[in-house]
């Protein structure tokens, strides 16, 4: 189970962008509706591609999301959200 930090959302859109131990980075799309901030800390396969859930770690609570990148570059990651 690889962990990861929030670190940017849009909340029009539903997505948020995952910073992963390690360097990637990862877009997903909220299909749950689970209160997210920047700085919140996830658990689960954030190399997703498709759906699956998450860990809230703060809230410990899963929740579902659709993976929408899989480990990708800060920058593509900006481009999708």
């Amino acid at each position: 189970m690889q962990a990861g930090t929030i670190i940017a959302i849009n909340p029009q859109r539903g997505m948020f962008i995952v910073a992963i131990e390690g360097g990637d980075h990862a877009v997903f799309e909220l299909l749950d509706g689970i209160d997210l901030a920047v700085g919140d800390q996830v658990k689960g396969d954030l190399h997703a591609l498709g759906g699956d859930d998450l860990l809230h770690v703060g809230q410990r609570r899963r929740f579902s999301v659709y993976g929408q990148s899989g480990p990708s570059s800060l920058s593509a990651c900006r481009r999708l959200l």
